[in-house]
């Protein structure tokens, strides 16, 4: 019984103890669960200060980025703001120069116009001038009719490149007996140094030399010495560097002062650098005399002499006198010269047909040759038939 009831005891008391035992661990269960609960509390706590921490910085970090956004578009603003200030400036100031250069210029071309209006009519008033002067010239050229009563079988072509001329053509009937029916005309063929005004200023101071040579003998080559001579003497020209080299070439020729009905005739031709061609009829080629190579005044000497020459014509040939203007002219496909060949070629080629004819050929067959290229020289052919 007593082994009973210890026994009871003892498993009572460890009945006790196995409840205590599970009471403590209920306890530090609880505890621990406590614990737990308050870790995971305390984490919770944590992870959402972490959290709004995070918002917060994360909130800082938008504001600061919308800051620098901000910044940047403040910038690009304030830099677009300056960018259409100095447009502006440059474009205001542009218009303002625009102005002022546009009034300027319209200044400008009131002055050009009313500069123009007084140039325009100065070259009315000179051009009139000129025209004028061409009368004057004109009017010491001998009349058609003059020449006529002598030569009727002959024609002159006669083109000045501008409205006056360097070139010119003389005849004199100084020493035909019009009762006799006999004598001497002289005829010649004269290139002044220069075209226009100035060679038409140097044709008028030949023209008169050129009478007074004529007055002193009707023998070509003593009328060309006593040209040179004179016209020297008018221009003063000597061998000093500083005097005038201008001076003339020319063709001249003392012929029958009746040729009508002449079977033969005999002609005196000198020149100066200008020569005399005679094509006789049924010719195939031009027969040229030589003139002296020497002009008449610049350079030339005083005393020098010009060669003369004696021809004998038979009726039909046809002799020339010239300038160099037509051989010179620059024309056809190429836009290159005439040339002298190509004009003696060109008198062969027309020499059945009248004087007259003659004349319309030469002048049409210029004309068509130059085309729009321009008249470069002063041009002069006379023609004379026997």
């Amino acid at each position: 019984q007593l082994e009973a009831d210890q026994h009871a005891k003892e498993m009572e008391r460890l009945a006790l103890i196995k409840k205590m035992q599970e009471l403590e661990l209920n306890q530090k269960s609880k505890q621990l669960t406590q614990t737990t609960d308050a870790l995971a509390e305390e984490k919770k706590t944590s992870e959402l200060k972490n959290m709004e921490l995070d918002v917060a910085n994360r909130e800082k970090k938008v504001k600061e980025q919308e800051l620098k956004q901000n910044k940047l578009y403040m910038l690009i603003l304030l830099a677009g703001l300056a960018v259409v200030a100095v447009f502006a400036f440059f474009l205001i100031r542009n218009i303002k120069q625009k102005k002022k250069a546009n009034a300027l210029l319209a200044q400008q071309a009131n002055e050009i116009e009313e500069k123009s209006k007084i140039i325009e009519q100065k070259n009315i008033e000179t051009e009139q001038s000129i025209v004028y002067a061409k009368r004057i010239q004109f009017s010491i050229l001998p009349p058609p009719h003059e020449i006529a009563s002598h030569l009727s079988n002959y024609f002159i072509l006669y083109k000045p490149k501008d409205i006056v001329s360097g070139d010119f053509y003389f005849f004199s009937e100084k020493y035909a007996d019009v009762k006799q029916k006999n004598g001497n005309v002289i005829i010649a063929a004269i290139d002044c140094t220069g075209h226009g005004v100035p060679g038409a200023f140097m044709s008028m101071v030949g023209n008169e030399k050129l009478k007074d040579a004529v007055d002193v003998s009707h023998q070509p080559g003593i009328i060309l010495n006593e040209l040179n001579k004179q016209l020297k003497q008018a221009l003063r020209q000597s061998g000093d560097a500083t005097s005038t080299r201008d001076g003339m070439d020319l063709s001249l020729c003392s012929i029958p002062a009746f040729l009508n009905g002449s079977e033969k005739v005999q002609i005196k031709y000198a020149g100066a650098n200008r020569p005399l061609w005679i094509i006789k009829k049924g010719a195939t080629e031009v027969e040229e005399v030589r003139a002296t190579k020497h002009a008449i005044g610049g350079l030339t000497s005083d005393h020098q002499e010009f060669d003369q020459h004696e021809i004998t014509l038979q009726k039909g040939d046809t002799f020339y006198l010239s300038t160099d203007g037509y051989a010179d002219q620059f024309g056809g496909p190429n836009v290159k010269k005439l040339m002298t060949k190509k004009f003696k070629d060109i008198l062969l080629s027309i020499q059945h047909e009248s004087m007259a004819e003659q004349h319309k050929h030469l002048d049409e067959f210029i004309e068509k040759w130059r085309g729009d290229a321009e008249q470069v020289d002063d041009i002069l052919v006379i023609g004379v038939r026997v």
